[in-house]
């Protein structure tokens, strides 16, 4: 039985925390933690997992926590206010997207490789700080995707069908089922996939995707390395790329609603409200190395009542029973629960408690994550560079959850590797962070570090 303690701890530079040792379990581990802060605001009162070296498993809803009301876990719908107005965001490596409401998509950031869809590029177009542009040929989009890690984005039609745009280094567009298309050239014009079935959602890795048909068949393609298309059937390599083009994915009789495609590994949401894992396995215990490629989706049994997952660079975060669990890297503090330990199975966030709020929606950058609660309010952890905790005096780092003060109430949180952009709920955007390549979207570059959101003009 885990010992439960509460712990009020600041935020710190992960530079200069002075380590504390406390006791995490009844084995008489220890562990780090970050230092104590008298000022810091109280928190939920974290369960804490066993040590990394213990091979016991740490329930997710155990009775560590008094059992969460019923809430809406859903996506929130945009009321437009504003003109265009945005209904749907994502976030690639170094750059932006929006969906508004006829349909059409803009992006912004880099565009070095097509990125920003824009069609066949002039010899002086600008190839980075891009003001928000239109996306050619999308003109009925009804969703977006792209991945924090990745420069490839896709949109589903009203005619249900995928196009995507930007790199195809690994078979990305999907524009060929056998022998898969791959190449190194910049893909600016959408294209359409390779696939005859209805689709009803698609959502982008960095080096592979998948989409979900009206039969709920889950088709992926792009990088195996590691069995990310999850085809147990077929070979898969951990050092080098196999490709393969549009084809099912094998979750036998699970049902999976969304995946969430990182770096190493993927995992799946299914309909009774499981997480489904596979690529190198990550957030379970296994027989299997920590590096070997899995193609086989497995669930992690310490989570139930999962309503949302997401993945990046060998972190991962979802929302289970109403708190949000995290597991892997943990060097800039990026799972939020207060320590600076990695967490081999998941452990549960310390997001501050807002009277009645509940966590709704996660995004994850290369170091960092926030997290958007039913209040329409967000809270951010981990690494601080460029100021994308939206704290001027965070530090480098911090390992607790604060607020992100917005202009209004936000229905989406997206990320790029080093910023992130919300959705107000009257269809206007800001973002903060890094504008290195332009990300803020105001048609500039700059390296300073920008902890104020600031509005997206896409006029």
């Amino acid at each position: 039985m885990i010992r439960h303690r509460a712990f009020a701890l600041g935020s710190v530079s992960v530079a200069v925390a002075t380590v504390l040792l406390v006791a995490c379990s009844d084995g008489g581990g220890a562990r780090a933690s970050f230092v104590e802060n008298d000022g810091a605001t109280d928190v939920t009162e974290a369960s804490l997992p066993p040590p990394s070296s213990d091979g016991g498993v740490t329930e997710a809803s155990a009775d560590a926590t008094p059992p969460k009301p019923q809430y809406d876990a859903s996506d929130e719908p945009v009321v437009c206010a504003s003109t265009p107005c945005v209904t749907q965001l994502a976030g690639g490596k170094d750059y932006f997207c929006a969906l508004l409401v006829d349909g059409s998509a803009r992006c912004w950031g880099t565009d070095h490789y097509g990125e920003l869809g824009r069609g066949q590029r002039g010899p002086n177009d600008l190839y980075t700080g891009v003001p928000p542009s239109p996306v050619a040929g999308v003109t009925n989009a009804t969703q977006i995707s792209a991945s924090p890690l990745g420069m490839t984005t896709c949109v589903r039609n009203a005619a249900r069908r995928v196009q995507c745009w930007g790199v195809n280094w690994t078979g990305q567009l999907g524009l060929q089922v056998s022998p898969p298309s791959a190449d190194g050239m910049p893909h600016p014009t959408p294209t359409e996939v390779a696939l005859t079935t209805d689709i009803d959602r698609v959502d982008v890795g960095p080096d592979t995707v998948c989409a979900f048909d009206g039969n709920r068949e889950v088709y992926c393609w792009g990088s195996n390395q590691y069995g990310l298309l999850a085809r147990p059937d077929e070979p898969v390599t951990q050092y080098e790329w196999g490709l393969g083009g549009p084809g099912l994915a094998d979750f036998e009789s699970h049902e999976v609603k969304r995946v969430a495609i990182g770096s190493e590994s993927a995992f799946g949401l299914t309909s009774n409200a499981q997480i489904l894992g596979w690529g190198v396995v990550a957030g379970r215990d296994s027989s299997l190395p920590s590096s070997a490629p899995n193609p086989g989706p497995a669930p992690l049994p310490t989570v139930r009542d999962a309503t949302a997952v997401a993945t990046s660079d060998r972190f991962s975060c979802a929302i289970a029973g109403g708190e949000v669990y995290c597991w892997g890297r943990n060097a800039n503090g990026q799972l939020g629960t207060g320590f600076p330990n990695d967490e081999r199975l998941p452990a549960r966030a310390r997001i501050l408690a807002n009277g009645g709020a509940y966590p709704q929606q996660l995004a994850l950058g290369r170091t960092t994550a926030c997290v958007r609660l039913t209040d329409g309010t967000i809270q951010c952890a981990g690494g601080n560079g460029h100021g994308v905790l939206a704290r001027p005096d965070a530090g480098q780092a911090s390992g607790d959850y604060e607020p992100v003060p917005l202009p209004g109430r936000a229905v989406q949180i997206v990320a790029s590797e080093k910023a992130f952009c919300a959705l107000i709920q009257g269809g206007s955007v800001v973002c903060w962070g890094s504008n290195s390549y332009g990300e803020l979207g105001q048609g500039t570059v700059d390296y300073d570090a920008h902890p104020i959101p600031v509005a997206v003009v896409l006029e």
